[in-house]
């Protein structure tokens, strides 16, 4: 195995990009919906106002010196255990400049600025190691070449999440949803394998997932996060998705990434309890986690990669 590894977030889950921005203009970040770990329920405020307020990162000069200071510190950092520098580390393929930079309308110029930038740097610390931006890649082809058009960009990134991108019916027992779901995957999966062989640059689907069923006896607000729940969707999901990627073999993709492998952790039982599993804190643990237990999703993923 080798490591991408991501240098900022767009999200707040890990501090991220508001995070500069609050901290080089004195203001709280004004937090869109999140898990409610107590609670068990999702809240928070308004979506598009912090995609607005985290949007100044990419323009703001504070912001892009203590981030760039970030990105030197971690690559010129040695390895205590091998004793190599992580900038010529083989165990590394690559750099993600940030998890999921969001493609804002008005943001345009300062966004590819940012990671043309972002990216110069990162290749003159580590020429031998791929450079991504970390895009999902979800509006389109001009966005999607704005944000790999930098010479320095040399392996191009998508996502597809179908639940979170409002596909997915996960309360639906009928094949309908999830048939719409793998039908938006597809189109997507061939849109990316085009615009970035226009590029002359390889694609990652550096993320994917769906969460375990939610219907009939699991059909509670809570079920879906539970691990005795079955994956049926999941499955066929997953499956198609492996199916479409391998199409595109080193005609576009070269490869793909599921999210995320929890092992044996499990959600906790009691708010109180601090236990992560696959899944970032502003979402519901278990959510789109894969477990050591689910023998029929881990044979999928088996066989995609043995046959790669």
């Amino acid at each position: 195995m080798t490591a991408c590894i991501s240098l900022g977030n767009f999200w707040t889950w890990s501090g991220g990009a508001p995070q500069y921005v609050s901290w080089a203009t004195n203001t709280r970040i004004p937090y869109p919906v999140q898990w409610d770990h107590k609670h068990k329920v999702f809240s928070g405020g308004d979506y598009d106002e912090f995609l607005t307020y985290t949007a100044h990162f990419y323009n703001n000069t504070h912001a892009q010196k203590w981030y760039r200071t970030h990105i030197r510190r971690v690559l010129t950092r040695t390895n205590s255990v091998t004793n190599v520098p992580y900038r010529r580390d083989p165990n590394i393929m690559g750099w993600e400049l940030m998890n999921e930079p969001q493609y804002i309308r008005g943001y345009e110029l300062e966004l590819a600025k940012w990671i043309d930038d972002s990216a110069r740097l990162v290749h003159a610390l580590a020429p031998m190691h791929l450079v991504t931006s970390g895009a999902e890649s979800k509006n389109g082809a001009h966005a999607f070449k704005l944000m790999h058009a930098s010479p320095y960009v040399t392996l191009a990134s998508c996502h597809f999440w179908p639940l979170n991108w409002g596909y997915y019916n996960a309360t639906d027992p009928t094949i309908h949803s999830i048939q719409e779901s793998i039908s938006k995957m597809q189109v997507f999966v061939r849109n990316n394998a085009q615009w970035t062989c226009e590029l002359n640059k390889p694609t990652v689907l550096f993320e994917f997932g769906l969460m375990r069923d939610n219907w009939g006896k699991w059909g509670g607000p809570l079920d879906a996060y539970d691990p005795r729940a079955p994956v049926t969707h999941r499955d066929m999901f997953y499956q198609a998705v492996y199916k479409e990627v391998t199409r595109h073999l080193n005609n576009g993709f070269a490869g793909a990434a599921f999210w995320a492998y929890a092992g044996e952790a499990r959600p906790p039982t009691e708010p109180t309890e601090m236990t992560w599993t696959g899944d970032p804190p502003h979402e519901p643990p278990g959510w789109n986690s894969i477990y050591d237990m689910d023998v029929s999703t881990l044979r999928i993923i088996q066989s995609f990669n043995s046959s790669w």
